[in-house]
């Protein structure tokens, strides 16, 4: 399930960042999210699913979908910025059994919608460049995607829950 997934989010959203080793999935964490064994400069990454998902396969079906996008260019530990999370929220309602439906997601989900509207390879296009959302500024996004400095802004804010 997980390398199909990846596979998807690759062609859908760019290349993932080859240099990072993808160990895999743990569940039993409070909540889905990636993390990084040994600490960022070891350049591995593994999903953490909650602990909702051991007897709940939709449920791990939707986590995974969302956590999936943070494996193309992991930011090492950091605070995703919204164009990320708007993204994995995207690819979750896309592929995954249910709806992301949190109003945090939702809103991020349409900051990235907003962004595929002006132009729907946005994602691909400005990864080709920079492949890390967390190297994103406003000011890359408006050179290469004709946004509003508000829609820029809002897609490179720091996500908060």
């Amino acid at each position: 399930m997980i390398v199909a997934r990846h596979y998807r989010a690759e062609q859908r959203f760019g290349a993932r960042d080859q240099s990072w080793t993808i160990l895999g999935v743990e569940v039993g964490s409070t909540r889905p999210q990636v993390w990084f064994p040994g600490g960022s400069e070891r350049k591995h990454i593994a999903i953490h699913l909650s602990y909702h998902c051991h007897s709940n396969e939709a449920e791990a079906r939707y986590e995974l979908a969302q956590e999936i996008v943070h494996l193309l260019a992991p930011n090492g530990g950091g605070p995703a910025r919204n164009i990320e999370e708007g993204v994995a929220t995207l690819f979750a309602n896309d592929v995954g059994p249910r709806h992301v439906t949190a109003p945090s997601y939702v809103k991020v989900l349409g900051y990235v919608q907003e962004l595929l509207r002006v132009d729907p390879d946005a994602i691909t296009k400005l990864r080709a460049i920079r492949s890390r959302f967390q190297d994103f500024d406003p000011q890359f996004i408006k050179d290469h995607i004709a946004v509003s400095d508000q829609l820029a802004s809002d897609l490179c804010e720091f996500y908060k829950d």
